[in-house]
């Protein structure tokens, strides 16, 4: 059977081709690398990420404590201003609600995770929903292992 009754043989050019006219909306969003360079970027100073970090505190009604104006400290969870953003480490007799990959999230750095799970350090560089999420589950978790 030839390759022209099987329709078989479409060549790169062809698929790049279709690909533009099927895909043009993925123009909109740029190429990978300026999306990375973009949230690298877009660091907030951290002073407003430790302002952010309390209020979001506030929100989940979690009680802390203030010390220095540069540390807030709040069930096994301490959050410091650091040069590049906001330092947290958190604590618990439980295994965390974390993985590695939950360390690593866009506006997050230098996160670890230990090898029991019971402890996790990150330094948040930007604020954001990645940030807030971690927080939350971290008060979520703890609440319901008070008693642990």
């Amino acid at each position: 059977m030839s390759e022209e009754k099987r329709g078989l043989g479409r060549g790169l050019d062809d698929l790049m081709a279709q690909n533009e006219i099927d895909l043009p909306f993925l123009a909109s969003y740029g190429p990978a690398a300026d999306i990375e360079e973009d949230i690298s970027q877009a660091k907030t100073p951290p002073s407003e990420i430790f302002d952010a970090v309390l209020r979001h505190l506030s929100s989940l009604a979690c009680k802390y404590t203030m010390h220095n104006d540069k540390e807030v400290r709040a069930i096994g969870l301490v959050g410091k201003i650091g040069k590049q953003g906001v330092n947290l480490s958190f604590k618990h007799k439980v295994r965390l609600p974390f993985v590695p990959s939950d360390l690593a999230s866009p506006g997050l750095s230098r996160g670890k995770l230990s090898s029991d799970g019971c402890s996790a350090s990150v330094t948040i560089q930007a604020w954001g929903i990645e940030a807030r999420r971690i927080i939350a589950r971290y008060i979520e978790h703890v609440e319901i292992n008070l008693d642990e």
